[in-house]
């Protein structure tokens, strides 16, 4: 049977990474993006270059499969989209690869070639509407349409609005899942973006599970007034509340669970002046951990101890949910045959959870799911220095190929 071409591979890569490029080596390929848009479009031209058929869903998620064939399919890919300031594999390496996968099938005249689709999915990573995973919940049928269609993006401008401009239509996304009757499996490669892997010399890892998430706005309303003639026991100090409470967090989170984790990823003060006390502050929170319950419980610490917090400082809150996306399990049948594929492939390789959100996990409620690792130098990402070197890149490719055989060849 025909191995992939890793030269392809990494030469697609390189291309992609072009998109939204930045001089550091880092990536801004936001979602709904222009950046964006023309990724997904380069995504489609190569598919067709391989005489694939390309279709483009109602929440832009772009398919590929060979012409005339039906399914059900074992779908594979990833996200093109990235954060801010983002790496050049989070997403682009898994899509890329299941592109090669399907390449290698049709030139080896191999008939499950026929069974097998990609996708690139839409906006995973959630920065600009501060809910993740809106391609994979599109094909899903779970999208929540009526908190979309009131909120703004993080420049303010409606989100039926960004959805407009791109030839999107809010009210009509979920008819995505008209295709999720077309498809069997999923299977998806990715980086670890962890140090897991890198740090134990694993080269190949099966992935057990993905976390559960769990994300927030608090918003302190205090009192605004001048920070040179107020004392310090007489201020409704809105940012003070708030720092409070960020600085808490590590210790919050670790009295209930070691392995769970959170951040504040954003904070902001109003009106934002060196000489002025603020008189509202707002901030992100979020929890991640394998057990919905872990996460609950977690959030619940953390409204307690706001609620604290604002009575010490003289200051009011409230607490708007942006999303919850539950964990998910993998699907034993599927990472048993990973780890014989892992092992034949004669490198190191194991099992760990995933503590980063994958489309994977949407997926995992419909039909069953398995996703592959490969380490991340210094186990960074969401950061110009994500990197993988090029032997892992190829490696896991090569593991996704057989692993996409041996599912099909066992169904």
């Amino acid at each position: 049977m025909k191995d992939i071409n890793g030269e392809r591979l990494l030469s697609d890569l390189g291309e992609l990474s072009a998109i939204g490029g930045r001089p550091d080596g880092g990536l801004d390929r936001l979602a709904w993006s222009e950046a964006d848009l023309e990724a997904r479009h380069w995504f489609a031209a190569r598919m067709r270059d391989s005489s694939l058929e390309v279709r483009f869903d109602e929440a832009l998620n772009v398919f590929g499969h060979l012409p005339g064939a039906g399914g059900p399919f074992l779908l594979t890919g990833s996200h093109l989209d990235s954060v801010p300031s983002g790496g050049r594999l989070d997403g682009a390496y898994g899509a890329v690869a299941a592109l090669e996968v399907l390449r290698t099938l049709v030139e080896s005249k191999d008939p499950i070639a026929n069974r097998v689709e990609i996708v690139g999915f839409a906006d995973e990573e959630g920065v600009r509407f501060e809910s993740g995973l809106i391609g994979s919940k599109a094909l899903c049928g779970e999208l929540e349409l009526v908190g979309l269609s009131g909120r703004r993006d993080w420049t303010g401008v409606p989100i039926p609005e960004v959805l407009q401009a791109t030839g999107v239509d809010l009210a009509g996304m979920n008819n995505a899942r008209s295709h999720l009757a077309s498809v069997s499996r999923f299977l998806e490669l990715h980086i670890e973006q962890g140090p897991r892997m890198e740090a134990s010399g694993t080269d190949l890892g099966v992935v057990t599970g993905i976390v559960s998430v769990h994300r927030e706005v608090i918003t302190i309303n205090g009192m605004q007034n001048h920070a040179g003639t107020t004392p310090l026991n007489l201020r409704h100090d809105a940012g003070r509340a708030a720092a409070r409470m960020a600085g808490q967090v590590k210790e919050l989170v670790q009295s209930v669970d070691h392995e769970a984790v959170a951040n504040v990823g954003v904070m902001r003060y109003e009106p934002g002046a060196v000489n002025v006390i603020p008189g509202r502050a707002e901030f992100t929170v979020e929890v991640r951990h394998l057990d919905d319950g872990v996460v609950r419980q977690i959030t619940e610490r953390v409204h307690d101890r706001i609620a604290e917090i604002c009575g010490e400082e003289s200051c009011r809150f409230e607490i708007r949910p942006l999303s919850d996306v539950p964990g998910a399990a993998m699907d034993p049948g599927m990472m048993a045959t990973l780890d014989r594929v892992c092992a034949e492939l004669g490198r190191t390789h194991g099992r760990l959870w995933s503590g980063a959100g994958h489309d994977a996990q949407v997926l995992a409620r419909h039909v069953p799911t398995a996703m592959l690792f490969v380490p991340s130098r210094k186990g960074i990402s969401h950061a110009p220095g994500e990197s993988t070197g090029d032997a892992h890149l190829v490696l896991g490719a090569r593991a996704l190929l057989a692993g996409v055989r041996a599912i099909l060849a066992n169904s």
